[in-house]
């Protein structure tokens, strides 16, 4: 597939494809790239606080503000992605992305409209049967066994995504914009922040310590806002003790990961591609790399959220 992460040598990519190397074709680039990211997560807060009018062409759904900037934020993530790893013509192209949107909203939309996650298992079935369908007609049947585990698995992440997020939000009811924005956006920002740091002073992304300190610090700093946000200053110290103990795992696990799968998510966002990027294009790629991050910190805070639901 065009894009794939199995490519191994891809025209005009680099010749390493190290979690350790962002291939960002500079610092200057990373800054900028960077720069993008903290202008989308803004927009994204802005969304969740105050509406759009996208809002209201959906509130026949009874989506609320949030629940509309998650549902549209995740058909972004899906229509990048599958654009950037699908392969064939632009229409053959254009296809599998609609697909693979219809699927996504397939399986998000009822479980956040219902607020019930149980919905999302109950249309799996149906919706990787029909996915199924649409592709029994092509003669490369072993091409299209592959286009169509692609389908199911960007519509699967980011539905998964979308409803660990919304939960993030929906369990601290009026402070959930500000716990999400802390817990679940702020690290992965924090860290690449930190590691352009340690770059610049010649402490290279090739350099395990550097990873290293900018996870440490990224979840170190994440912890001590989510506990002043969350936490009565009365708080007796081994209870802090314990949340941080908990908060710092559950984000720096999903930091931790998100930093070993940085490949996976470049190949996805078009970060390899060897044409010359334009302004769109960048914003494109900020938006699926912003997005790996916070979806993988939301999964990770998921189970323990909905025991204590």
């Amino acid at each position: 597939m065009r894009g794939s992460i199995t490519d191994t040598a891809t025209p005009g990519a680099p010749a390493s494809r190290s979690p350790r190397h962002i291939p960002s074709g500079g610092l200057r680039a990373s800054w900028l790239n960077l720069g993008w990211k903290l202008l989308l997560a803004a927009i994204i807060l802005l969304l969740m606080s105050i509406g759009s009018p996208l809002s209201w062409l959906l509130s026949w759904t009874f989506l609320n503000p949030i629940q509309a900037t998650l549902l549209v934020w995740g058909v972004l993530i899906v229509g990048i992605a599958s654009g950037n790893l699908f392969e064939g013509t632009a229409g053959l192209r254009w296809a599998w992305g609609a697909l693979s949107v219809g699927a996504y909203v397939a399986l998000a939309l009822p479980t956040l409209v219902t607020n019930t996650p149980s919905r999302m298992i109950d249309a799996l079935g149906p919706v990787a049967a029909l996915t199924l369908d649409a592709h029994l007609g092509r003669r490369d049947l072993q091409r299209a066994l592959r286009d169509w585990a692609l389908v199911i698995s960007l519509a699967l992440y980011a539905a998964l995504g979308v409803q660990a997020m919304w939960l993030v939000v929906g369990v601290f009811s009026n402070d959930g914009p500000l716990v999400f924005l802390v817990a679940v956006l702020l690290p992965p920002i924090l860290f690449e922040a930190i590691m352009l740091a340690l770059r610049r002073i010649s402490l290279t992304s090739g350099n395990l310590l550097a990873p290293v300190v900018a996870l440490l610090l990224a979840t170190l700093l994440s912890t001590v806002a989510v506990s002043m946000n969350l936490l009565n200053r009365q708080t007796e110290l081994q209870w802090l003790v314990l949340f941080g103990v908990i908060i710092a795992t559950l984000i720096g696990g999903g930091l931790l990961v998100s930093y070993l799968t940085r490949p996976l998510v470049a190949a996805s966002s078009g970060a390899y591609r060897p044409t010359p990027t334009h302004r769109s294009v960048d914003i494109a790629r900020a938006l699926v790399e912003l997005s790996h991050g916070p979806i993988l910190i939301s999964l990770a805070l998921y189970i323990p959220l909905r025991l204590l639901r």
